[in-house]
């Protein structure tokens, strides 16, 4: 697929089944309108997001966009759905639009890959699954008709159409009552393909469908450390930080030894691993490498495995340079390179009385831990 991709995040919704805002709904420390966020913004087609936020979510919106890795905006939503997403579609750029319900926070990187390769194929896609219940089509109460269920879908988000076409097609149906964006598509003649939904991609809509904190959720915790030499004529990075000193550490990549530890705290605790089974120093790909990126990539991978980064502690071995003035940078390096918000990310520093090597300042040392959830 070739297509350039923008997820259009619908979040301009009033709530009023529920009561209060829904999107603002945290539970294991993150909130419904982030996680549908974060599925788009870690999916490897998409290349930009587009969140279409209301009057009374604007400032959290704004906030979730700002804290993205991919570009990011927010557009003030209309009246109707349709003229929300209609907002959002002409705010994007994308050849393809991904547009999603933002109250549906479970979806996976595999049903948004089918439905967008399906939009690259035919025009249209939506994701969907078979209706397990019987329907009866009534009129005051009586049944009129009961429709065979085998042809029967319940369809899902994201609901992924050319944009070029999308727009031309607003330009001739009346959209305004249309709860369906594929709706707009069909309504203009063009062919609209389902594809493999997921029946844990569910919209919240009323109090029942609230996920509950989960007693019995999978936790995993991992360490990691790692040490490298210190030598003359190399710099000394750590946590992304250029550290000025008069010596460097020995490594294939950067060796930034710290952000070294908590990728392997945090391939340990997922089970994947080691940072020289992912990023062996026998490949010249990895020659000088931007640790801070290769973390980055760590951090893709958990999410790709469901899990979910909740700290990561560590404490860094080292005689000298003193590192106390560095370390707040250290921390919002870190935590940005692994899609975290502040506070998750924690650095300590220690000498070690001029104990050992790191004592003596022939290497620095780091330790780190870390806390995963799924």
């Amino acid at each position: 697929m070739t297509e350039t991709v923008t997820a259009v995040i619908v979040a301009a919704g009033s709530s009023t089944r529920m009561g209060f805002d829904k999107l603002a709904y945290t539970w294991q420390g993150r909130s419904v309108l982030e996680r549908s966020v974060q599925a788009f913004d870690r999916h490897p087609l998409v290349s930009e997001l587009v969140l279409v936020a209301g009057p009374g979510n604007r400032e959290r919106a704004e906030a979730i966009a700002a804290a993205c890795r991919l570009p990011a905006r927010v557009v003030e939503g209309g009246a109707t759905r349709a003229e929300s997403v209609r907002r959002g579609a002409l705010a994007a750029s994308g050849q393809l639009l991904a547009i999603h319900d933002a109250a549906r926070p479970f979806v996976s990187e595999k049903v948004i890959t089918a439905a967008l390769e399906g939009a690259a194929r035919c025009g249209a896609a939506a994701p969907a699954v078979p209706v397990k219940d019987t329907v009866k089509v009534a009129r005051d109460g009586r049944v009129q008709s009961t429709p065979d269920r085998a042809a029967l879908f319940a369809v899902q988000t994201p609901q992924c159409v050319d944009r070029a076409r999308y727009l031309a097609a607003l330009e001739t149906v009346d959209y305004a009552a249309l709860t369906d964006d594929c709706q707009v598509m069909e309504q203009a003649g063009c062919p609209v393909l389902l594809t493999t939904g997921d029946y844990a991609n569910y919209k919240i809509t009323t109090r029942e469908d609230l996920p509950k904190e989960d007693t019995a959720m999978d936790m995993r915790v991992g360490h990691g450390y790692d040490v490298h030499k210190l030598v003359e004529g190399r710099r000394l990075i750590l946590g992304g930080v250029d550290i000025p000193y008069e010596k460097g550490l020995l490594g294939h990549s950067d060796a930034d030894v710290l952000a070294h530890a908590i990728m392997d705290a945090l391939l340990g605790a997922a089970g994947l691993g080691d940072i020289g089974r992912h990023f062996p120093d026998s490949d010249p790909a990895y020659k000088g490498a931007d640790s801070l990126k290769l973390a980055s990539h760590v951090a893709a991978l958990l999410a790709k495995e469901g899990w979910t980064v909740q700290n990561v502690d560590a404490t860094i071995l080292c005689q000298a340079p003193k590192l106390a003035p560095h370390i707040p940078t250290m921390m919002v390096n870190l935590a940005a390179a692994l899609n975290l918000p502040e506070g998750r990310v924690h650095v300590k520093a220690t000498t070690e009385e001029k104990l050992g090597f790191t004592g003596a300042g022939q290497g620095i040392a780091a330790h780190a831990v870390a806390l995963l959830t799924r």
